[in-house]
């Protein structure tokens, strides 16, 4: 009797012991990446893949891919199909899933990053957004990079300077380019320094970090800073339905504490900070640097103004409040300005 009660003993402790096993076991998040490992946003998915680890407290393993499995306007559906567990890319390439986000892309609407991620986040989650364009994924964040400037391989000092040149433009930036006599030209990222260095373009638009993320310093010569920025760009991250609903609780919560406005936050940061990275460049090149002068910063806001109009036009034949939105998007971003 003894016997059989102690073996009864052994038996319940081990499957105690597997039970606790079972419980920590360590699921591997896939975060799918598109950009080359020596642009900043590889190391910054690191650095966040890094605090989802600690929030789980080990209990989830990121990885950051180094292949990509899609081309940036293919990463959406990467997640929503169950292919990778978290995937991100630019809001612009899903311009009918997130045309709302065009408010926050609006030339000058917001001064940094982080400003336009915050912004961004707060905007999209109060008005109910996040649940109508991206229900079929769970969305984690909304981050920005900084305003665009302008990049060249001719003299960029005035707004006449964009006169009949092509500009690698994408987003609000074609229309942009437009309005300042520009040819506007849609390439892929990773495709800006071979058409700068064959001049089949003669300018581009980035914010200060591409010109490092993408080495542009040595295929440009000038560089039109443009106080405020041009218009900052969103992207999203998120995660696969899939993989949410076979998360433990404590895995989702996990998951939300590095999410919502402190992803959003902590992202769009990380790229605010790599911005002195592609200044320093430019630097080291000898490039020219010029500051677009207060008259032509005037005369630039009052020439790309139509798009913060045809967006506001937009929404109202979407049966939203055009005016009252934007409205209420530049109260945050003031908000966040203090």
């Amino acid at each position: 009797m003894k016997k059989r009660f102690l073996t009864k003993g052994i038996l319940l402790a081990a499957l105690s012991v597997a039970g606790v096993e079972a419980t920590a076991e360590t699921r591997n998040i896939r975060v799918a990446n598109w950009l080359p490992p020596v642009h900043h946003m590889t190391a910054t998915l690191r650095a966040w893949a890094d605090e989802l680890e600690k929030a789980s407290g080990g209990e989830l393993k990121a990885e950051v891919m180094k292949t990509p499995l899609a081309k940036p306007n293919g990463q959406y559906e990467l997640a929503k199909d169950g292919v990778v567990d978290i995937s991100w890319s630019v809001a612009a390439y899903y311009p009918k899933r997130f045309w709302k986000m065009f408010a926050v892309e609006v030339p000058f609407a917001v001064p940094t990053a982080e400003i336009g991620g915050v912004a961004a986040w707060r905007w999209y989650e109060k008005h109910g957004f996040i649940a109508k364009d991206t229900g079929d994924t769970r969305l984690l964040a909304l981050f920005a990079h900084a305003p665009h400037m302008y990049h060249g391989a001719v003299p960029l000092v005035k707004l006449e300077d964009f006169k009949g040149r092509k500009v690698r433009a994408g987003g609000n930036g074609v229309k942009i380019a437009e309005a300042l006599g520009a040819v506007p030209v849609f390439l892929r990222p990773g495709q800006t320094h071979e058409a700068l260095a064959r001049r089949t373009i003669d300018v581009t638009q980035f914010p200060w970090e591409s010109v490092k993320g993408f080495r542009l310093a040595e295929v440009t010569t000038h560089h039109l800073d443009i106080p405020g920025g041009t218009y900052t760009g969103i992207f999203f991250l998120t995660m696969s339905p899939r993989t949410w609903s076979q998360l433990s609780e404590t895995q989702r919560a996990a998951v939300m504490k590095v999410s919502g406005e402190w992803g959003s936050r902590f992202i769009s940061r990380k790229w605010d900070e790599a911005e002195q990275a592609g200044i320093d460049a430019v630097k080291a090149k000898g490039n020219v640097v010029t500051v677009l002068s207060d008259a032509e910063v005037a005369r630039m806001k009052a020439l790309t103004r139509p798009l913060a109009d045809k967006w506001i036009a937009d929404a109202d034949a979407a049966g939203l409040d055009g005016k009252a939105l934007m409205a209420d998007l530049q109260a945050i971003v003031a908000e966040l300005r203090k």
